[in-house]
């Protein structure tokens, strides 16, 4: 199969009623890449006039063979388990939830997409087939077998995978082994203190990072006056708790708090364990290639400033934002929470890149440009007055009500407008017409498997862990062909625990799991960014 340049996807489609495949899994495609050059290829399975579909993508070398897997999310599990388990978006057996949920009872379109619209690409689809079983466990097996299912370091009982922790022997060697590899990788050698690229251009220095436009690209220019490009990870804490009250039973051993993530950090560290886990935070970014604490990270580990971190703050609003918004109200919430206390452990600090205020707006379903014009505006002027020099990053929009006349109006007001984007191709996002000439930066993303002993794979999965380092790298590099992107910060550092946390997410998403072991796939992927990023940025290749 040829897609050319000017052929963006193919479909494979079946006549009615289409396929049942309501008793598997999900759907595994096997891709050959039979072209010169890397690929990414993205798939979807779908019902022919639903705008539903699920999707996954497989990133191929030349010559390469591999499985684009596409996981099948349901729209609720057999009545009996809400009886056992709660608060999961993940059972055992194959459910999984997500607010796509195309039935599987009628899939009868299997389509083929490209994630760079002008490449051409050539390659085969070898096999496509349904695999796994859906298959919960019975009522019977959950009154008699199944509890507890998660061992004394938060891990699933009910099955075995390559690295999992069994004893504090294993938490030891890996302490000692992770040491020795760090003192191996210290960090790409073209970065200076900040990240930033010291074998680059010297531009101005300011003593604060800002923003600039060269050669036609955004960048970052770090306080020395070199360009940075954020390549961050988001959630760097010490802390990943699940909610234990009311669910005891599920446990082999309760910690404190629900908090299996510190339990472990005091197994691995000892007493001196907040201060060791910390340090190590930063040594473990700066060999990863990683040169951004991203949102949702803890102010007693960035605050070390040994890496460049962002804030997040919030201005006081509700999520769901209203269809008329009083500015004078507004402004009054929002001075609570945007003062010279709040913004006073950064508004000086040169390793802060910028600040996001909010996440996730609801935006209302018409009169978004008014309302969004008031809130970006009384926002960015509170920041203006307390932190001035400080970059602001927006608000972090997404894809619900009408985010278009949100980005316009951001773009009017931000130093930078961000958006949290689960997609799979983003080398062409842009700026609605309309808008100021302005950054872009991507605030969250994530792949996610289930080879690793949990059972959700995120909002994007893979077929696996070498895939989802793939995909890591292929979203990245698409961000940094994108001339307006600065920066693309995955969503989070840690995966969550199997029992969630507590709106439910119990994602497969962590460069690091729950017993503080990297997964040497995203390792190895993130470092090989790290060494060729900016020249990357730069020139479109790694050399």
């Amino acid at each position: 199969m040829r897609l050319s340049a000017h052929l963006r996807n193919a479909s494979i489609r079946l006549t009615s009623p289409g396929w049942d495949l309501s008793k598997y899994l999900g759907v595994a495609i096997d891709i050959t890449n039979r072209g010169e050059s890397d690929i990414a290829v993205l798939g979807t399975v779908s019902v022919r006039n639903d705008k539903t579909s699920l999707d996954s993508v497989v990133s191929l070398k030349p010559g390469q063979t591999d499985t684009m897997f596409i996981v099948f999310c349901r729209a609720k599990a057999p009545d009996y388990m809400a009886e056992y388990l709660t608060g999961m978006r993940a059972f055992p057996g194959g459910y999984l939830s997500h607010w796509i949920t195309p039935d599987l009872t009628k899939l009868d379109t299997f389509t083929i997409f490209k994630a760079r619209p002008d490449q051409a690409m050539h390659f085969s689809v070898n096999r496509i087939r349904a695999i796994g079983k859906y298959q919960p466990p019975t009522e019977q097996q959950l009154q008699s077998e199944f509890f507890p299912f998660v061992d004394p370091f938060g891990q699933y009982v009910h099955s075995d995978w390559q690295g999992k922790t069994k004893s504090q022997a294993d938490i030891d060697l890996q302490l000692q082994t992770e040491r020795n590899d760090l003192a191996a990788n210290p960090g790409p050698r073209n970065r200076n203190r900040y990240g930033g690229w010291v074998t680059g251009p010297q531009l101005e220095s300011t003593g604060r990072f800002r923003t600039q436009k060269r050669n036609g690209k955004w960048w970052f220019v770090d306080p020395e006056g070199r360009l940075f490009w954020s390549q961050g990870i988001t959630g760097v804490r010490l802390s990943q708790s699940t909610q234990t009250r009311g669910r005891e039973n599920y446990f082999t051993e309760i910690h404190e708090g629900g908090d299996f993530r510190i339990a472990n950090l005091k197994r691995k560290f000892g007493a001196d364990w907040q201060a060791a886990a910390a340090e190590q935070s930063h040594d473990r970014l700066r060999s990863w290639g990683i040169n951004t604490m991203a949102n949702w990270s803890s102010p007693d580990v960035y605050r070390l400033r040994r890496t460049p971190y962002v804030v997040a703050m919030g201005s006081g609003i509700n999520k769901e934002l209203p269809l008329q918004l009083d500015e004078a109200a507004f402004r009054k919430v929002a001075m609570k929470r945007i003062n010279a206390k709040t913004v006073a452990d950064f508004k000086d600090d040169p390793w802060c890149l910028g600040v996001f205020v909010d996440n996730e707006l609801r935006w209302p379903n018409k009169n978004v440009e008014t309302v969004a014009d008031t809130y970006y505006k009384v926002v960015s002027e509170l920041l203006d007055e307390r932190a001035p020099g400080v970059l602001y990053l927006g608000s972090r929009i997404h894809g619900s009500g009408n985010p278009r006349d949100a980005y316009r109006v951001a773009s009017k007001y931000c130093d930078v407008v961000s958006m949290n984007r689960y997609q799979l191709a983003i080398v062409q996002e842009d700026l609605p017409p309309g808008s100021a000439d302005k950054p872009m930066i991507i605030g969250e993303f994530h792949f996610g498997a289930l080879d690793r002993g949990l059972l959700h794979t995120g909002l994007k999965g893979v077929s696996n862990q070498q895939q989802r380092a793939a995909a890591y790298t292929d979203y990245v590099r698409q961000a940094l062909e994108n001339d307006r992107i600065v920066g693309a910060h995955w969503f989070q550092l840690t995966d969550q625990l199997v029992t969630g946390r507590g709106d439910g997410e119990c994602y497969q998403i962590g460069f690091i799991d729950i017993v503080d072991r990297p997964y040497p796939e995203m390792i190895e992927a993130s470092r090989k960014l790290g060494e060729s990023l900016y020249q990357y940025r730069e020139s479109g290749t790694s050399n």
